[in-house]
C-alpha cells in the first residue's frame, strides 16, 4: 500500500566543481517516498556525480544535502556510513556480486554489516524467491546470467528496507525481455513506500517512469520545463 508522500532526501542549491570544471551547478530536488524521480541527461552531464552526492559519498563545492531533514555536512563519518548501509539501498550500472560469496550472502552483505545477517537471512531468501532467484541462492556470481546478477543486487538493495533506492542506468546491460522484467520491479516499489531515484539513458524505462527531470551542462530542468529528452532507444 502506497504511503502518505514526504521529502525524506534533498539536494538544496548544490555545486560540485573539479578544479576549474564545474559539474553540477545550483541543483536542487527534492526525492519522496512513494515516488519516482527520474533524472535524464547525455553522458558526462553530470548524473552520477549527482548520486554520488544524494548517497553522501562526495561532498557538495557549495549548497547542502538533506537526509531527513538534518544537513549532512554536520553528521560524523560513522553517521554517514550508517546512513550508506540502512537508508540507501543501491543499484549500480553492474551488479558488483562478490564472486567468492553466494547468491544468499551477498544479498546479506548489508545485514552483515549492520550486524543484523541471522535475523535478516529469511528475509534475503525471501527476497530472491520474489525475484525468482530461489534455486539460485547457493550458486556463485559466475553462474549467473547478467539479468540473475542485476536481480540479486536488487535483492541486496533492497534487504534492510532502506527509504531510498538509487538505481544507476539499472537496464543499461540487459537485452529488452530482462530489461522489462527489472523496470516492472523497480517501478513497483513506491507503491511499497520506497522513494526510487532512476538515472537513465533507457528510453522505454524513462517514459514509463515519469516524473522526468533533466540534467544538462550541470544544470537540472523540472518535469514541467522539459525538452526532449536525448535516451537511447532499445
Amino acid at each position: 500500500m502506497k504511503t502518505e508522500s514526504s521529502i525524506v532526501l534533498e539536494a538544496e542549491n548544490v555545486s560540485r566543481s573539479f578544479g576549474a570544471e564545474t559539474i553540477l551547478a545550483n541543483v536542487s530536488l527534492q526525492i519522496r517516498s512513494g515516488e519516482v524521480t527520474t533524472v535524464v541527461g547525455p553522458s558526462g552531464s553530470g548524473k552520477t556525480t549527482l548520486l554520488t552526492l544524494l548517497a553522501l559519498l562526495l561532498q557538495p563545492s557549495s549548497g547542502r544535502v538533506l537526509v531527513g531533514g538534518r544537513d549532512a555536512a554536520k553528521l560524523s563519518d560513522t553517521e554517514r556510513s550508517r546512513l550508506r548501509n540502512t537508508f540507501y539501498g543501491f543499484v549500480f550500472q553492474t551488479a558488483q556480486l562478490v564472486g567468492s560469496l553466494s547468491v544468499l550472502d551477498n544479498v546479506l552483505l548489508p545485514a552483515l554489516l549492520a550486524g543484523k545477517a541471522r535475523e535478516k537471512r529469511p528475509a534475503a531468501r525471501e527476497l530472491l524467491d520474489r525475484l525468482g532467484l530461489g534455486e539460485r541462492a547457493g550458486f556463485l556470481p559466475h553462474q549467473l546470467s547478467v539479468g540473475q546478477k542485476r536481480r540479486a543486487a536488487l535483492a541486496r538493495a533492497l534487504l534492510l528496507r532502506p527509504a531510498v533506492i538509487l538505481a544507476d542506468e539499472p537496464t543499461n546491460d540487459l537485452d529488452v525481455h530482462r530489461a522489462e522484467q527489472v523496470a516492472d520491479f523497480l517501478l513497483a516499489l513506491p507503491d511499497e513506500g520506497y522513494a526510487l531515484v532512476l538515472v537513465t539513458h533507457d528510453f522505454h524505462l524513462a517514459k514509463r517512469a515519469g516524473n522526468r527531470w533533466n540534467l544538462h551542462e550541470g544544470k537540472l530542468t523540472p518535469p514541467a520545463q522539459l525538452p526532449s529528452p536525448v535516451l537511447v532507444e532499445r
